[in-house]
């Protein structure tokens, strides 16, 4: 089994490094919705089939192994680490690089084809070993499960939600309103909204340089106040930011706020809640509650 598994992601591995050499990055705008929830029902219904119907096959056995436990995590910390070691920038930005790095996609490595890939075997993998305990007998699984389930969620939601997250930025000017925003690879949208500066306030340090600055913002003629750090909820997957504003006039003529959209946000806090109340209720159970869950392999 342990040489199968290894085969397997020796396989998954080389194939998504011919993947990232031969299209680039993962489109990920391709998979929108309803794409992307087409996908994942498929996705979560085949695991669900799979466990209750072929538990016994060679695929199913390989994705609830140890060595499968190893793998996904190795893969996913060893994309972590690329993460952290090379600098991240913007697709326009990764795109001007050149070389082997960039080719692999370390600029913008968490839409590369080979942490793509990494990501959907330990969320395959954490899918099947939640199944798994969810379907033994005892009252204590629920604990397990709701831990599991939680950190399933969580990364599911970030890795799905990366098709409908957009990011915009908008230059708001006193003079007039404005409704063209840019998208971080330069195009054009048009929003729904108009957006107007009716004021904006600087604070200084004794030396010159700014300590504070908050903007006053008109949006389709409804107030709103934006501050750095303090972003204004237009809806519950639409958030404003202000992150800068005219430097060069002693009254700013104009600010830029940059607009997050991000339709799963709030089922990836869900996943984040489920994941920290069950460890939580884990670690109150005590081991000789949980003395169960020992033997078995858990990612």
């Amino acid at each position: 089994m342990n040489l199968k598994t290894n085969l397997l992601f020796i396989s998954l591995l080389l194939l998504s490094v011919v993947a990232q050499c031969a299209f680039a990055n993962f489109p990920f705008a391709f998979f929108a919705f309803p794409l992307d929830l087409l996908l994942a029902l498929i996705w979560i219904g085949g695991m669900g089939y799979a466990y209750k119907e072929k538990r016994s096959s060679v695929a199913v056995r390989i994705w609830l192994s140890p060595q499968c436990t190893y793998w996904t995590l190795g893969w996913f910390l060893g994309g972590c680490l690329v993460i952290g070691l090379f600098p991240q920038l913007s697709v326009q930005d990764a795109v001007r690089k050149s070389g082997v790095l960039s080719t692999l996609g370390c600029y913008h490595f968490t839409s590369s084809w080979i942490f793509v890939t990494g990501l959907f075997g330990l969320l395959t993998h954490l899918g099947m070993i939640t199944l798994r305990r969810f379907f033994l007998p005892g009252r204590s699984q629920w604990r397990f499960v709701l831990n599991h389930a939680g950190l399933w969620l969580t990364l599911f939601a970030g890795f799905i939600g990366s098709a409908e997250e957009q990011t915009l930025r908008i230059p708001v000017f006193r003079t007039s309103s404005n409704n063209e925003a840019f998208t971080e690879e330069g195009n054009k949208v048009f929003l729904e909204k108009s957006l107007q500066l009716t004021d904006f306030v600087v604070e200084h340090y004794p030396n010159g340089s700014p300590r504070h600055f908050f903007a006053e913002i008109s949006v389709d003629g409804k107030p709103v106040h934006l501050e750095v750090n303090h972003p204004y909820a237009a809806s519950w997957s639409e958030d404003y930011y202000l992150t800068s504003y005219d430097v060069k006039s002693p009254e700013p003529q104009y600010c830029v706020v940059q607009i997050v959209r991000e339709p799963l946000k709030y089922l990836m806090w869900l996943g984040i809640v489920m994941m920290l109340c069950g460890g939580c209720l884990l670690f109150l159970a005590g081991p000789d509650r949980e003395k169960t869950s020992f033997p078995e392999k858990s990612c």
